[in-house]
């Protein structure tokens, strides 16, 4: 009989609190040590592509804040803007 093979499924549809939601399910079946390797090997593929997925919808919110806080600004004829601050290490 052929092994199965696990599936990922596709991730680009997911809204930021399900595929948030979708990696901590994955970080926690990681943590559970109770994996063969090739599942382990599956599920930290998925998950980096949930982190980079999740990353990028927040690079896109901050974008979008950044500006609607410009365009206030301008408004208002204030030029004073400052992006926002991450805790990128």
């Amino acid at each position: 009989m052929p092994k199965k093979t696990k599936t990922t499924p596709d991730n680009s549809q997911l809204s930021f609190e399900t595929a948030l939601s979708e990696l901590q399910k994955v970080v926690s079946r990681m943590e559970d040590e109770q994996q063969n390797l090739d599942d382990s090997i599956a599920d930290y593929e998925h998950g980096m592509q949930l982190v980079t997925m999740c990353q990028q919808q927040l690079d896109a919110a901050q974008l979008k804040v950044e500006q609607l806080v410009k365009t206030r600004g301008d408004q208002k004829g204030d030029q004073n803007f400052e992006p926002l601050e991450t805790d990128n290490a």
